[in-house]
């Protein structure tokens, strides 16, 4: 009796066990495709809000009759191609980022001539992967409430450093409104917040602040 009882103890305890691990495997699969779809959620309301903007500005040019009307299309079209065609993935590496932030870059340069300062300094020794898009965002960001509302010489600073793991973006442009209100980047910036909690919960830093004339914008992740 002794030995059959004790027999049929471990085996109920070790289908206790199994039960336990196919319950706690099939709760994490859950939760990995529920932030999948979170993220797939954030990224299509990211990408037409950016597309929305970029044909506007094309729109105005074309309505100017301007000479580069023709080399903003061409430009929105190398931005779209990395949009839709490479940022299908999780993640992307850095390199692909840098590339998209010059397209964009180029192409808004375009639309504000000579009267637009911006520096774009970047430094990497190894090529790591990160979140797609959201470099795009923050510098998307600081063109629509920098560079589109000052009437003046706007001024917009990048820097992006990726140096032993250790992932730092800064982004600085003045503004001539007494009041600098984000607001209207609502959408941009909750996608930011929301990515960053999604995918590198309690790894990062992302903060924006006014100093003097200047809206900051800082990214740290490990």
């Amino acid at each position: 009796f002794l030995q059959n009882f004790s027999l049929a103890w471990i085996f109920g305890f070790i289908k206790l066990v199994k039960d336990q691990y196919v319950v706690k495997q099939r709760t994490l699969w859950l939760e990995k495709e529920k932030t999948k779809a979170e993220l797939a959620t954030l990224k299509a309301q990211l990408n037409p809000h950016f597309l929305f903007n970029t044909l506007n500005n094309i729109y105005a040019l074309s309505l100017a009759n301007s000479p580069v009307t023709s080399p903003s299309i061409a430009g929105l079209s190398e931005i779209l191609d990395h949009v839709l065609y490479r940022c299908n993935g999780s993640f992307v590496p850095v390199s692909t980022e840098i590339k998209l932030l010059e397209n964009y870059i180029e192409l808004e340069k375009l639309r504000y001539d000579e009267r637009l300062i911006i520096n774009f300094k970047h430094t990497i020794d190894e090529d790591l992967d990160i979140v797609p898009l959201i470099l795009l965002s923050i510098v998307e960001n600081a063109f629509k409430h920098g560079a589109g509302e000052d009437i003046g010489n706007p001024v917009i600073d990048i820097e992006l450093l990726l140096n032993k793991g250790n992932f730092y973006f800064r982004v600085c442009n003045t503004f001539t409104a007494k009041e600098h209100n984000d607001s209207g980047d609502k959408i941009g910036l909750d996608n930011i917040y929301k990515q960053l909690e999604l995918v590198y919960p309690g790894n990062h830093e992302f903060k924006t602040f006014i100093h003097e004339s200047t809206f900051v914008t800082l990214l740290s992740i490990t």
